[in-house]
């Protein structure tokens, strides 16, 4: 009887299956029946999802094992399945294979990352529906694929359903020192020993090492260093010389199958290589590493560099075209090509310290990942996990989003020659953006970072795609937003061909203030005298706006004088005009305004909010507002009004009392509402106070945001909030996004952390929105990479965005 088998890579299979054969077959000893009989009964017991079976090298720990899955797949109580580590199946690509194509019935595709989350949250910590029998998962002979093998996101919190057994080599130390690194929970874990087996004559390693000619010792040695099975041309190769002497007498160590070769036992590859040299086991690896770079060099040259503790320089050339298309060609697929990114791209986090070389290549592997979560289809349902074809016929079209990447790596940079080369990239990329309006757009963002008259000439670009824009209101609209970006005297034109195209082509002139904020003074002024001109609401609107980009007194009377005359409640844009005028307003017309308030109904306390603060900066305590407001609204009323109390103590004595008296939800919620202004005057950790008994998460939050607003206390709210946003962030990298603009207040080896969960994310997402999506992309990414690494990260971040484009286009 086999395990139910689903298709995984052809060498994931065969090594699963020479595993089951060998072990299941075996006739147990009395030692080992009663191994079997503790684990039968550990089954039944509720409480202890997980269990270690320990013991000395020579034990037969993986058939014991293997015994007892296939008595559960005789039986109807637990669905069984056997993961044997070992030749083919040392290394993670190989065990989420394995794990997928027995697990994942459904299975559709997907990059492994998703594959890997989706075993554990929908097989191992939800476990089977109650119609399904319960999973026994046994694991053996984890040790080796140590340190290969991230283990605890898989097997940690496992659901009421679900067993996990592993076996270990070693004594009872040695088994519970596994358990936090397979993510068990000790008080629930059953640690079994299984007592010493010998070799079985003549299978000694020692002695048929010993005993063996200079040949076969060179093919034990190259069988003992392998991390998979060596079919036999490799062999032949590394060797120079045929398989057939190679074997003289250690045959009873060597197991054949399919053409392929390795060590019958793991206990017995680990007795060999023990005994090698080190001169011995260094030329054993060399041979392997020698061979034609599409064969063993392609999949296990990562874990050869790992184990060696090679400089990251080595670890470059396993992201590159030519390593893909080597994987490809393989039976595995890209699935080892996608396990070699995320591995090149942690240990390049862990050397973020060495320089901007490990950040650049970080952000590489990380691109690339995204880049193939796009190419990847799965069009054969029966394909193999990791084994779907890749279609790079279909570009990936995303030229303004590399554009806005660069632009934001180039924004972050001193200026200088290598920041002017990246804008040069980011430039290239926007001409490249085949939508006129797009291609404006982002032109237009480049501008503003571009200094000087270089500034202006991308502006005029910019303008030249807009004026294309076939909708005469939304080229109006595009035509205001440019004129941010070019010389006042231009931009006045522009804004005036915008306006007159609004009137002409039946758009709302008073779309004005929707972009007015961004003008130059020099445009507001210029503009003022059209805006006069312009009819009922929309002049109220235009002058409201250009008035609180000038300031000046009279306008910002005119202004409120023709808001008041089309305060129309009705209009959701009246409420929003008059607001933007309450900082600028003097008492007068304040008390106007206030008496407007009421018939802007539920927004009636929002405008009052502005109001008293802007009352009791003038003087005028507006005790008479205040107190018609409800709670909450009173409580942000007093808040804003601290900067311009000349005794603040009575204000924040009234704020904590309401803060008291609410709920602690209630309290956090206020928190966001008065945090800008109660952080500014330090009361940050008074405000922390008020939440204690919140979680984490809220906690979190709170000092995140606290920390924007208290510039003398932000370093350590940034500090104090790191280790929170790293525990919450694995699962949820927005929480880690919130402090990213905060990268300079953290600590170093907290802001690689972070930024090695961040890229996690990244990779896998589509590439598009890795580059500048609304979740984890490289533009929020930038200040993290500014001060981790400095212009030369940034720089190096940026050329990989170039580069990897080159790759997937």
């Amino acid at each position: 009887m086999s395990p139910p088998r689903l298709l995984a890579p052809a060498p994931v299979e065969r090594a699963c299956r020479c595993a089951w054969d060998e072990a299941s077959s075996a006739t147990l000893d009395p030692a080992e029946q009663a191994a079997l009989a503790a684990l039968s009964q550990w089954l039944d017991e509720p409480g202890l999802p997980y269990a270690i079976l320990h013991g000395p090298r020579p034990g037969r720990r993986s058939v014991v094992a293997a015994h007892l899955v296939r008595s559960q797949l005789e039986g109807t109580a637990y669905a069984a399945q056997l993961v044997p580590l070992g030749p083919d199946l040392r290394l993670e690509r190989d065990l989420i294979a394995l794990l997928v194509s027995r697990l994942l019935a459904d299975y559709g595709g997907g990059p492994p990352r998703r594959l890997r989350a989706q075993i554990a949250d929908e097989h191992l910590r939800e476990g089977p529906t109650q119609e399904d029998p319960s999973l026994l998962l046994t694991i053996t002979d984890v040790e080796e694929a140590e340190p290969l093998v991230g283990w605890p996101a898989l097997f940690s919190a496992v659901g009421p359903r679900v067993k996990v057994l592993a076996t270990v080599e070693g004594d009872e130390a040695a088994a519970r020192a596994w358990i936090p690194r397979l993510g068990f929970d000790p008080a629930r874990t059953r640690i079994h020993p299984l007592p010493s087996r010998p070799w079985p004559a003549p299978g000694d390693p020692a002695e048929l090492l010993a005993a063996a000619g200079a040949v076969p010792a060179r093919l034990l040695g190259l069988l003992s260093v392998a991390y998979g099975r060596l079919p036999e041309d490799e062999i032949t190769t590394a060797l120079g010389a045929p398989i057939e002497g190679a074997l003289a007498g250690i045959e009873p160590l060597v197991t054949a199958v399919d053409g392929t070769y390795a060590l019958r036992w793991n206990a017995a590859r680990r007795e060999v290589e023990e005994r090698l040299d080190r001169s011995a086991r260094e030329t054993s690896i060399r041979r392997l590493l020698s061979l034609a770079p599409d064969g063993y060099p392609c999949a296990y040259t990562r874990a050869h560099l790992e184990q060696a503790a090679a400089p990251l320089q080595a670890f470059a050339a396993l992201v590159t075209e030519e390593h893909l298309a080597r994987w490809v060609a393989r039976p595995e697929g890209y699935l080892g090509f996608v396990a070699d990114l995320e591995r090149v791209r942690r240990r390049a986090v862990e050397a973020l310290a060495s320089g901007h070389e490990a950040a650049a290549l970080a952000v590489r592997a990380a691109l690339v990942e995204a880049s193939m979560n796009w190419c990847a289809r799965r069009e054969d349902d029966d394909a193999p996990v990791g084994v779907e074809p890749l279609d790079r016929e279909t570009p990936i079209a995303d030229e303004r989003k590399q554009a806005k990447a660069l632009i934001a790596l180039g924004a972050a940079m001193a200026a200088g020659p290598a920041r002017a080369e990246v804008l040069a990239w980011a430039a290239d990329a926007a001409r490249r953006i085949p939508e006129a309006e797009l291609r404006g757009d982002v032109l237009l963002d480049l501008a503003k970072v571009v200094e000087g008259e270089a500034g202006y000439a991308v502006a005029r670009e910019a303008l030249a795609a807009l004026r294309t824009v076939e909708d005469a209101e939304d080229r109006a609209q595009l035509l205001l937003v440019a004129t941010r970006a070019l010389p006042p005297e231009e931009g006045v034109a522009v804004a005036r061909e915008a306006l007159a195209s609004l009137r002409d082509g039946g758009g709302d002139p008073g779309d004005l203030d929707l972009f007015a904020d961004r003008f130059p003074r020099a445009v507001a002024e210029a503009l003022w005298a059209d805006a006069e001109a312009l009819p009922g609401p929309a002049r109220a609107r235009a002058l409201a706006a250009l008035a609180e980009v000038l300031g000046d007194p009279d306008r910002v009377r005119a202004a409120f004088a023709a808001v008041e005359q089309h305060a129309d409640p009705y209009d959701p844009l009246a409420h929003r005009t008059l607001a933007r005028l309450v900082p600028l307003l003097a008492v007068p017309e304040a008390r106007r305004a206030a008496a407007l308030a009421p018939r802007f109904g539920e927004r009636a306390a929002e405008l009052l909010e502005g109001l008293i603060p802007r009352l009791r900066a003038l003087g005028d305590p507006a005790a008479d507002l205040l107190e018609v407001l409800p709670e909450a609204s009173r409580v942000r009323a007093l808040a804003r009004s601290l900067p311009f109390a000349t005794e603040p103590g009575p204000l924040w004595a009234r704020i904590d009392a309401a803060l008291r008296r609410a709920e602690p939800l209630d309290r956090y919620g206020l928190l966001f509402d008065v945090g800008p202004w109660l952080g500014a005057a330090g009361e940050s950790d008074a405000l922390l106070a008020l939440i204690a008994p919140l979680s984490d998460a809220h906690h979190l939050n709170a000092l995140g945001f606290l920390a924007r607003h208290d510039p003398a206390h932000a370093p350590e709210l940034a500090r104090r909030a790191l280790p929170l946003a790293l525990r919450l962030g694995a699962d949820e990298p927005d929480r880690l996004l919130d402090l990213v603009p905060l990268a300079r207040y953290l600590p170093p080896e907290g802001a690689a952390a972070a930024f090695g969960l961040l890229l996690d994310a990244l990779a896998g997402d589509f590439r598009s929105a890795a580059l500048a999506g609304d979740g984890v992309s490289l533009v929020r990414l930038a200040p993290l990479i500014a001060a981790l690494a400095g212009d030369e990260g940034l720089a190096g971040a940026a050329r990989e965005v170039v580069q990897v484009a080159a790759w997937f286009p």
